[in-house]
């Protein structure tokens, strides 16, 4: 596994995002029905997940299934030894 920047901005990124929605879940003042301190945090780390698989996509892309430049062409192969 290499570290490099795109993996520090995802990070930073995902940080970001989970302490932004946290905060911005906190019932106001003299609220009755908001959502519980365990539910605030789901959500926070939700949106931290969110944004590493986004950026993870955006940063380097699904690779695809990587194939072998057609190694069943050739049938059996014959050896040398012997002859």
């Amino acid at each position: 596994m290499t570290f490099d920047l795109i993996t520090a901005l995802v990070v930073a990124g995902a940080f970001t995002a989970g302490v932004l929605v946290y905060q911005r879940t906190a019932p106001p003042e003299g609220a009755a029905t908001a959502l519980s301190r365990g539910e605030r945090l789901a959500v926070a780390l939700g949106a931290a997940a969110t944004v590493i698989v986004i950026g993870g996509y955006l940063g380097s892309g699904f690779r695809g299934i990587e194939h072998a430049a057609d190694t069943q062409s050739g049938g059996v192969v014959k050896s040398g030894v012997g002859r």
